[in-house]
């Protein structure tokens, strides 16, 4: 029966062949940050190792239905579409055979996540992460004492007009802060509601230490804080931090949450 699991998933790195080129040309091309790499090597070594559990009969036909779907609709479906569900396939046959389900949330984000989107996600939600960025700043500013308003993804301090750039629209910390949520979920073993409910606590922490991060590159800006040259870079580090820590008190808060249910429920 395991030969067969096998031998299926050679079949399904075969049929997501030209997914697979896709995947290798986008990675080099330079249009987007190979940080998907990190998420790949994550899935891998987060699978269990040792258990093994041959796919039942109902799982290949589902299989061959998704690819027969995809083959059907190859013409219009973008790349990047045909791309996540020829890899979904694969963990799905790989968390089938080690861990005994097809589906695993923490194991299919993390397998999201090894997808080239980085360039994506800030060309659909750059500027609204900039807008968001800006409307939080507000009232950060304004309890440090500045007359700041938020002029669509800018701030208006006085005379000033300072803007929330694309680089500070947070997508990269979006995709590190998502990351670590998911590995962390994944490590400490949490369920599929647990493991949603801490990536929205997670993008809501994100959110706010970009913000965070907005507020202080103004500062700067405005001069209220003077450093050295790398005081930009440094402030960007800074601000991640606490998002961190907050990303790993909350995964182990519903760590514990889970075992009270555990042992009580």
């Amino acid at each position: 029966m395991m030969r067969r699991s096998y031998l299926l998933l050679g079949v399904q790195f075969l049929a997501g062949w030209e997914a697979w080129s896709w995947y290798a040309r986008r990675v080099q091309d330079g249009s987007d940050e190979p940080w998907g790499l990190l998420a790949l090597l994550a899935l891998v070594l987060l699978l269990p190792r040792g258990a093994r559990h041959p796919l039942p009969e109902r799982d290949v036909w589902r299989l061959a239905a998704v690819n027969v779907a995809v083959a059907v609709s190859h013409s219009w479906l973008p790349p990047l579409v045909r791309a996540a569900v020829c890899l979904l396939c694969v963990t799905a046959i790989v968390s089938r055979m080690t861990e005994g389900r097809a589906f695993h949330l923490g194991t299919w984000l993390l397998a999201l996540l090894a997808l080239p989107v980085l360039s994506s996600v800030q060309f659909y939600l750059g500027y609204p992460l900039r807008l968001a960025a800006a409307a939080l700043a507000v009232p950060m500013l304004r309890g440090m004492g500045l007359p700041a308003v938020r002029e669509g993804a800018s701030l208006a301090i006085g005379s000033d007009v300072i803007l929330v750039d694309a680089p500070c629209s947070g997508a990269r910390m979006l995709w590190v802060g998502l990351f670590l949520v998911v590995m962390l979920a994944c490590l400490l073993r949490l369920g599929a509601g647990r493991t949603l409910w801490v990536c929205v606590l997670g993008v809501g922490v994100i959110l706010f230490g970009n913000a965070l991060r907005v507020s202080a590159l103004t500062l700067v800006e405005r001069g209220r804080i003077l450093g050295p040259s790398w005081l930009h870079e440094g402030v960007g580090v800074a601000s991640f931090l606490p998002v961190c820590l907050l990303i790993a008190a909350i995964c182990l808060w519903q760590r514990e949450r889970q075992r009270a249910v555990a042992v009580h429920g």
